[in-house]
């Protein structure tokens, strides 16, 4: 199966994006809709991985304060186990190459799948939409 990953431009590949993280957020992990869908009050990078031309994944970047600031990466149930989040952490890395400081909110059940992509744990365990989430730095 080949994954491709690409900026998003039409609003057709936004709507996909919208409509993973509406998946895998609001319906799998009962996140509230104005939690998850804040996207009218930031600005930010988005992606679309697509698993055999089917979406299936999508992450976003914005800047922050603090450096860049990797968000949401979702992934469809049924597209999982496929390295489709693997491509897009590593996609995004490539992309922001020469940015000095990256981080994200790891949600404390794949703190592990991205301290193998080269993020170090930060800080203590917090909690953002009641569930445990990690602060991780990427160093490479």
């Amino acid at each position: 199966m080949k994954i491709d990953i690409k900026i998003i431009e039409t609003d057709d590949d936004y709507q996909s994006c919208l409509f993973i993280r509406k998946q895998v957020f609001i319906i799998g992990q009962n996140i509230p809709v104005e939690i998850e869908l804040d996207d009218d009050k930031i600005d930010a990078t988005y992606f679309l991985a697509n698993l055999s031309g089917n979406p299936v994944g999508t992450a976003r970047y914005r800047k922050t304060d603090f450096g860049i600031k990797l968000e949401r990466f979702a992934v469809l149930e049924n597209a999982r186990n496929f390295g489709v989040g693997k491509a897009l952490v590593l996609f995004i890395i490539n992309y922001l190459k020469n940015e000095k400081n990256i981080y994200l909110n790891a949600q404390k059940s794949v703190i592990d799948f991205y301290a193998k992509l080269g993020f170090d744990s930060r800080g203590d365990i917090f909690f953002e939409a009641e569930i445990p989430h990690q602060k991780m730095v990427f160093s490479g």
